[in-house]
C-alpha cells in the first residue's frame, strides 16, 4: 500500500497545473522566462497575481497528496505520497521527466506533514536570498535547515502539528533533499565572473 500511495502522490504532483494556469494568462511558462513551470518564473513573466495562484495550486497538490496518502496508509502513506508528489513535480511524466523545482509543492507537503517547520524555512530562505542574492543558494540553505530541524525534532520529539510523528521527519527531509537539491544546485552562480 505504501508503494501505491507513492505512485498516487507522483501522479498528483505531475499534473501540469502551472503550465495550464500560465496558458490561461496567455503565457507559456515552458518557453518564456527561465522555462521553468513554477512560481518564480510566473512572477518573472506575468507578475504577482499568476505567481501567487501557481504557488497556491502547487501547494494544494502537495497538501492533498499527503492527506490522501494518510487516508490510504496512515503516516507512512502520508510521507510516501508527499515525496511522490514532489518527485512528480520535479521529474514530470508529461514533460519527459523535466518539470519544476519542487518548492511550491514541498511547501504544501510540509503544511500537511509538519506545519511547525514552515515559518523557520521561509525565514531561512528569505535571509538566504537577501545575503546571497541567489535563489539557488537560498534554496540549498533551506534544504540544509530542513534536515537539521528534522534531526532536532526527532531527537527531542517536538510536536509536528501535522499528520506525521517525529520518527518520519528525517525520512521526509532527506527524501525532499534528494529529489530537489540538484535542480537548485544548478542555480548556484559558480560560473559568474568575479566582481572587481
Amino acid at each position: 500500500m505504501t508503494a501505491l500511495t507513492g505512485i498516487v502522490g507522483y501522479l498528483i504532483g505531475s499534473i501540469p497545473t502551472a503550465s495550464f494556469l500560465g496558458r490561461l494568462r496567455g503565457v507559456d511558462l515552458r518557453t518564456e522566462g527561465s522555462g521553468n513551470p513554477g512560481t518564480a518564473n510566473a512572477l518573472r513573466t506575468s507578475g504577482l497575481w499568476l505567481a501567487s495562484l501557481v504557488l497556491i495550486v502547487e501547494a494544494a497538490k502537495g497538501y492533498g497528496a499527503v492527506w490522501l496518502g494518510a487516508l490510504l496508509a496512515d503516516e507512512i502513506g502520508a510521507v510516501a505520497a508527499g515525496l511522490g508528489a514532489v518527485g512528480g513535480n520535479v521529474y514530470n511524466l508529461w514533460y519527459r521527466f523535466r518539470g519544476g523545482k519542487g518548492l511550491g509543492i514541498s511547501l504544501g507537503v510540509l503544511a500537511a506533514v509538519w506545519p511547525a517547520v514552515i515559518l523557520p524555512i521561509v525565514v531561512v530562505t528569505l535571509v538566504g536570498v537577501l545575503i546571497s542574492r541567489s535563489s539557488g543558494i537560498a534554496s540549498l540553505a533551506a534544504i540544509a535547515a530542513l534536515i537539521a530541524m528534522a534531526i532536532i525534532w526527532s531527537a527531542y520529539e517536538l510536536p509536528t502539528g501535522g499528520v506525521a510523528s517525529t520518527s518520519r521527519l528525517l525520512v521526509l527531509a532527506l527524501g525532499v533533499a534528494l529529489i530537489i537539491s540538484w535542480r537548485h544546485w544548478r542555480d548556484v552562480p559558480f560560473n559568474e565572473p568575479a566582481r572587481r
